[in-house]
């Protein structure tokens, strides 16, 4: 998730319909700059090369979402266009093992669409199994010049990152290939 403030000014992105390297590329109305979607930077078009602002977020249920904001509110399905919001459109896709167009030789027990937590450090590339980490709760590692530790709490599927000062350090979940394809010289935790 990013901040849509760039240049002290909020942009709207919506969707290209195109891919690079089997990653979403957005585009801003304003100068219809592409965005890679995991780099999160603009790699055509008049802002190439600005980078977004990771904001935190979580990938979890929506009963453990309401457990914790009780109050919380949902956005409505009554958007003014025909769609039919109770069908999700990409089933097939999640429930397929591979990817779109994936060109990387997988390594031993590694598979296409696992989820990661993938970290950009001092110029580096770091992937994370997020099932790994939801099972050990806790992963600590010297990357880049930092010591990172990754918490995971199960009980409201939050995850943090922290470095050495214990600052937080922005990370991405996304699927291993995708992940990968962006960042062929990614190392990855096992």
């Amino acid at each position: 998730m990013y901040s849509r403030l760039i240049q002290n000014k909020e942009r709207f992105f919506g969707v290209s319909g195109l891919l690079y390297r089997s990653n979403v590329l957005m585009y801003d109305r304003e100068t219809e700059s592409l965005w890679s979607q995991l780099k999160g930077e603009a790699v055509t078009g008049k802002l190439t090369g600005t980078r977004l602002e990771v904001l935190p977020s979580s990938l979890t249920t929506w009963g453990k979402w309401r457990k914790l904001h009780p109050g919380g509110l949902v956005l409505s399905t009554d958007t003014g266009y025909p769609r039919n919001y109770t069908k999700d459109p990409y089933l097939d896709y999640y429930a397929r093992k591979s990817g779109f167009w994936s060109f990387f030789k997988l390594g031993p027990g590694e598979k296409e669409k696992e989820l990661v937590v993938g970290i950009e450090l001092d110029g580096q590339a770091r992937a994370y199994p997020l099932d790994l980490l939801r099972q050990r709760e806790e992963i600590r590692e010297a990357f880049g010049t930092q010591t990172l530790k990754l918490n995971f709490d199960s009980a409201t599927d939050r995850l943090q990152v922290t470095g050495t000062d214990g600052s937080k350090v922005p990370y991405m979940i996304a699927y291993w290939f995708v992940w990968k394809g962006i960042h062929p010289q990614t190392g990855r935790y096992k």
